[in-house]
């Protein structure tokens, strides 16, 4: 089987064990199934159908981005994280390979302790710290000629164009962490897919994993990151360090980057 192949079974395989893995708690937690109906996002007739897409629900939540980031501990209670939602695909891809699209840096972002911190201070306080998160977000990418993909309680998908911008966006971010929490950053850079909006395939999947490996207040990024942007002036790469990810099936080659 090709490698491209090979890597997009195992993407695939990965969102259906964690979208498989939040169906299955619900359907054993009266209490996550009442946050969901709280939001209209399934109903007990959907958990019923033996032939419901589990994936479908990972779509449906980031289509209710909105009400989560009113009321953030819904992700919580059903114990899933932001990051597993964002590199859900939103779009079927059909079938056949997924074609050649433009080379992008892909960042994941998410708030170490973001969880804790709601449970402690309630949905109205996590919500205002999200709102100005969510502001402090914005500047920085569009100041280094980034996106917002698209965010979903404390986590972000952002993509850059020049891959030396990603790596100065994700310290930027670092010294700009709301109230108690610190953030943490893995970017990851080659051919992505561009759908309605959405950036699709491996090296979303790849960098989804990477920010997992990272610790708050630490920017991680591979070998390719490292590679693309080359030297940046007062900025250090540390020493590559070859790194089981989560559902990855060979060692990727990460980095921890630092002002220098």
């Amino acid at each position: 089987m090709p490698r491209d192949e090979r890597s997009r079974r195992l993407a695939d395989l990965i969102k259906r064990r964690v979208a498989g893995r939040v169906v299955g708690a619900i359907r054993l937690d009266p209490r996550a199934m009442a946050r969901l109906r709280e939001l209209g996002v399934v109903d007990d007739a959907w958990l019923a159908d033996p032939r419901a897409d589990p994936l479908d629900l990972l779509r449906r939540l980031q289509q209710r981005a909105r009400e989560i980031r009113e009321r953030p501990s819904l992700l919580g209670d059903i114990g899933v994280g932001s990051v597993d939602v964002l590199c859900c695909e939103s779009e079927d891809r059909g079938p056949g390979a997924l074609p050649d699209g433009p080379d992008l840096t892909v960042a994941f972002t998410d708030l170490e302790g973001f969880t804790q911190f709601t449970r402690q201070q309630g949905d109205r306080e996590a919500s205002r710290l999200l709102e100005a998160h969510y502001a402090a977000v914005d500047d920085l990418v569009a100041g280094r000629g980034g996106r917002v993909v698209k965010r979903l309680g404390d986590g972000h998908l952002l993509t850059f164009p020049q891959p030396r911008a990603a790596v100065l966006a994700g310290l930027d971010l670092l010294e700009a962490p709301p109230g108690p929490l610190r953030l943490r950053v893995g970017e990851h850079a080659g051919s992505v897919v561009v759908m309605g909006g959405d950036v699709l395939g491996h090296v979303v999947n790849v960098a989804s994993r990477v920010v997992g490996a990272a610790a708050g207040g630490q920017v991680l990024v591979t070998a390719e990151v490292r590679d693309r942007a080359g030297a940046v002036p007062r900025v250090a790469f540390g020493e590559l360090q070859p790194t089981l990810l989560k559902g990855i099936e060979e060692p990727v080659a990460v980095c921890e980057v630092t002002r220098g």
